[in-house]
């Protein structure tokens, strides 16, 4: 049934409950949350509250799996096979998931869709990587002791996602746990809880073992009743930088491995022999994006003072051009933000660019025509200093924040400062001097001529304020293992050969 029904009433209210062991079931207290769709302002389904009992019996769910279930016991190809059905139920339900995921969070239909095609991708990546990966290495120390190598998955997982993309957010992390042969209770964010319930069904489908994928959903009390369970081993958290704190420190009296992929605020740098177009076709879309709530967004432009106004005109004229709406709308390209509380924050930090001298180019509040929804116009503001509010916090919104330069060594100290580290980008009609601006960036990746980019088969992390760990690529399979060593004739002790 299309959006278009819904909005019309005939779609009837949408409800999810917890997916615990391999079956659906109500939380044990009965409780529940509201969502709200973010075009509409309107109440639209339900999903149950998991309480620390529904927790503790996910956990103990994926930890029966792993102890004592098939999964770990399979080889990495048979799991592979598991992956490569797991990625043929989800494309059956991409349909349905799009329109879902358009209510949950009020992407554009485009993107929407993508987000269970990323998934695809990823299932399918790693279900081919596993013909690559050995498993186990016969060495011989320096002593002459043979040893035998094993990876060995790392156990329990707690994966949690957050609500800008929650699809996507999942696939950085759930594919390469599931092939490695760990178990995992996947906790996505309270705005957007609904649409994991597919992942859920789609594993009922293709028959993975009870326990290996759980779904509870809820608050943050939630995620922090998951991350301290003691029979977690591994936590995989995707969202703030403030939460990630919290994630980190609830996870350490257990010595828990931990990765976290936290906030971004991206600059990106323009060299004076950058050509304009390439600027522009690069730039809006990595701004629009995801409704511009994306940690890679580069949204800080740095400009060579000369050219700003040449620059900022031309995006302007861009910006201006952006249709922002309904996700279901085929001609939007931004619809609103996820929340009302999200919003507030946006209005907020744009009112204090205008106290901090800023002046808006285009955009700067809520489209005229759009006077329900959490809608904000694409932005450009000028004017601030590289320290004001707008360019050092994380706004997630399809706000550009433009901020002129003297000379290169101003640019890549003012690119630098920041507590961030995620993603840059660097602009130049010469390679060799874009890459050596580059290397001087301090970030998990730098796009050269380009905003922002990700590739399955690329490690993503980031250093600094934006987190620790890397996802996807070999490097992500990774780490779901640890290592253990088995000596196979070794002499009587006598220290360290």
């Amino acid at each position: 049934m299309s959006i278009d029904q819904a909005e019309r009433g005939t779609q009837p209210t949408l409800r999810r409950e917890l997916f615990i062991g391999g079956s659906w079931r109500p939380s044990a207290d009965g409780s529940t949350t509201g969502l709200t769709d973010p075009t509409t302002e309107k109440a639209f389904g339900a999903a149950a509250v998991a309480s620390p009992t529904d927790v503790d019996a996910a956990v103990r769910a994926a930890r029966t799996a792993f102890d004592e279930g098939p999964w770990p016991r399979l080889t990495i190809v048979e799991r592979a096979e598991y992956l490569r059905r797991f990625a043929d139920a989800l494309a059956d339900d991409i349909e349905p998931i799009a329109q879902l995921v358009m209510r949950e969070t009020g992407l554009p239909r485009a993107d929407s869709l993508g987000g269970t095609k990323a998934m695809i991708t990823v299932l399918r990546y790693y279900a081919d990587l596993a013909d690559t990966v050995t498993l186990e290495e016969r060495r011989v120390g320096r002593t002459g002791v043979s040893t035998l190598i094993e990876k060995r998955p790392v156990g329990v997982v707690a994966q949690i996602v957050p609500w800008n993309s929650p699809i996507v957010m999942a696939a950085f992390n759930l594919p390469a746990a599931l092939l490695a042969g760990c178990t995992v209770v996947l906790k996505p964010s309270e705005l957007t809880p609904l649409s994991a319930g597919y992942l859920a069904d789609a594993a009922v489908r293709i028959g993975l073992p009870a326990g290996v994928l759980n779904v509870v959903t809820g608050p943050p009390a939630s995620s922090e009743a998951l991350v301290r369970h003691p029979a977690v081993n591994k936590v995989a958290f995707t969202g703030s930088t403030t939460t990630g704190r919290l994630i980190a420190e609830a996870a350490a009296p257990g010595l828990k491995h931990v990765s976290l992929e936290l906030g971004g605020k991206a600059a990106a740098l323009v060299l004076d022999d950058a050509p304009l177009a390439r600027i522009v076709d690069t730039m809006v879309p990595a701004m629009m994006f995801n409704n511009g709530q994306m940690c890679l967004q580069p949204s800080r432009l740095l400009v060579p003072r000369h050219r700003q106004q040449e620059i900022t005109d031309a995006l302007a004229a861009r910006f201006a051009e952006v249709v922002v709406g309904a996700p279901w709308d085929p001609d939007t390209e931004v619809g609103p933000l996820i929340s009302r509380g999200q919003h507030d924050k946006v209005m907020g930090l744009l009112a204090s660019a205008v106290d901090e001298g800023g002046r808006f180019v285009v955009g700067g509040g809520r489209p005229k025509d759009l006077d329900t929804g959490y809608f904000v116009e694409p932005t450009i503001i000028t004017d601030v200093g590289p320290r004001s509010r707008v360019a050092t916090e994380e706004i997630f919104a399809p706000v550009l924040v433009v901020i002129a330069y003297d000379d290169e060594e101003e640019a890549i100290a003012i690119v630098n400062d920041t507590e961030f580290g995620l993603n840059d980008a660097v602009y130049s009609a010469d390679p060799d001097r874009a890459l050596a601006m580059a290397r001087r960036m301090d970030s998990g990746s730098v796009n050269i001529n380009n905003g922002q980019y990700l590739d399955v088969a690329v490690p993503f992390g980031g250093v600094k304020q934006s987190g620790y760990g890397v996802e996807l690529g070999p490097e992500g399979l990774e780490a779901y293992f640890h290592h253990r060593v088995i000596y196979l004739d070794a002499e009587p002790f006598h220290g360290l050969g």
